[in-house]
């Protein structure tokens, strides 16, 4: 026996079908690192402004509410620093987002002594920004490897290791 639709059903589909849609998880965000820059190297740690750029590619918009970034430098682990200025992502739209991370380096001179032989010091941001609209919660991933001038630890360690001369190639 085929089904029986009546005029009062046959709106019910489409009407349970726009439902579902709106319900339905969105597309993540794409984040893409774009720089960082040091802003400073010294006995408080290393602090870097990270650049990303955000792509909402949904109908709706959504909000990056934080964003937690793990540094490593040289191949060690420095430790976990959290954004958390939100920022909007308007629907099709390129956003930037910028925000600064600040890590301890504990290990400054053991870095200093591996990396002897390098004019750049090679490091890497593992992120993961937390982005949510009114009801829905998704964690975007990104990661980013870059180097920086190794005169710039040179330079914080006289501020880091107490009793320590400027190093020559330090600023």
């Amino acid at each position: 026996m085929a089904p029986v639709f009546t005029r009062r059903t046959r709106w019910l589909l489409p009407l349970a079908l726009a439902f579902s849609a709106s319900c339905a998880k969105p597309t993540p965000p794409r984040l893409t690192p774009r720089s960082a820059e040091i802003l400073s190297a010294g006995s408080d740690g290393l602090r870097l402004r990270v650049h990303l750029m955000a792509r909402n590619e949904n109908r709706v918009d959504l909000t990056v509410r934080s964003i937690d970034v793990q540094v490593t430098l040289a191949g060690r682990d420095l430790g976990r620093s959290a954004i958390n200025n939100p920022v909007r992502l308007p629907s099709g739209r390129d956003v930037p987002i910028d925000g600064d991370v600040r890590v301890p380096i504990a290990d400054l001179p053991g870095i200093l002594l591996a990396t002897m032989m390098n004019e750049n010091v090679p490091y890497r941001l593992d992120g993961r920004a937390r982005v949510g609209g009114e009801s829905i919660q998704l964690d975007v991933p990104f990661r980013m490897e870059s180097t920086m001038p190794r005169r710039v630890l040179l330079g914080a360690a006289p501020n880091s290791i107490p009793g320590l001369p400027p190093l020559p190639g330090g600023h």
